[in-house]
């Protein structure tokens, strides 16, 4: 095949290649700029394949820019929003390495992130952190880094403590809760809910049962 004609579409970065005269590929600048095309050029059905499935890595990339510019998020949620758009397996993986080697895509970054986001919008244990990153796909040794450096920052002691302060702050109950059986259930489970391990809702229990419980301000 002849390219026989470059048309630039107007106001966009886009061109149309005619080749023997028939519009038969839409491309953006970058991709015309890479392989230096010119009109009277021969080009092969191998080159045909390799200028699309350049402007299809193009359009993924765009896609993929567009959707980590609106939040941030992990290897495994883009993959699934470029999967959703119906990009070829192939050019999804071309597109996340480009974008972890320009470092736009971070999954030990989003973690960190991700995990404090969710201790700032409500104290959470170990476990339901490493349930939330698990979710978002996130590798068991990657999870097991965050939560230790997270957790050096603030202990989940400390952190239940945090939760049932909030809780109490926020019911009609008193802080003599540990008075009552059905409030003493009531805080193991919210607590059990929030992620937190038995030893460390044992031990903020035996706090608030104590004369004094030691309530973070």
């Amino acid at each position: 095949m002849v390219l026989s004609k470059i048309e630039r579409i107007r106001d966009k970065h886009l061109y149309n290649l005619y080749f023997d005269g028939q519009p038969l590929l839409r491309i953006h600048e970058e991709v015309l700029v890479k392989f230096g095309l010119r009109t009277g050029d021969s080009i092969g059905e191998e080159t045909f394949d390799t200028l699309k499935s350049s402007e299809e890595f193009v359009l993924a990339k765009r896609e993929a820019l567009a959707i980590l510019n609106r939040r941030a998020r992990s290897e495994k949620e883009l993959r699934d929003r470029l999967r959703n758009k119906e990009y070829h397996p192939r050019i999804i993986s071309l597109v996340v390495t480009h974008l972890n080697e320009q470092g736009l895509l971070d999954d030990k970054q989003f973690a960190r992130i991700f995990t404090r986001h969710i201790l700032s919008r409500k104290p959470a244990g170990k476990a339901l952190l490493q349930r939330e990153l698990r979710l978002k796909g996130i590798s068991q040794s990657l999870t097991k880094d965050i939560l230790n450096e997270t957790l050096q920052e603030q202990s989940e002691e400390e952190l239940a403590l945090a939760a049932v302060t909030k809780l109490l702050n926020r019911r009609p109950m008193t802080k003599q809760a540990h008075d009552g059986k059905g409030d003493k259930q009531r805080l193991i489970s919210y607590l059990s809910r929030r992620g937190f391990s038995w030893q460390t809702i044992h031990s903020v229990m035996r706090k608030l049962a104590s004369p004094t419980p030691d309530f973070p301000e």
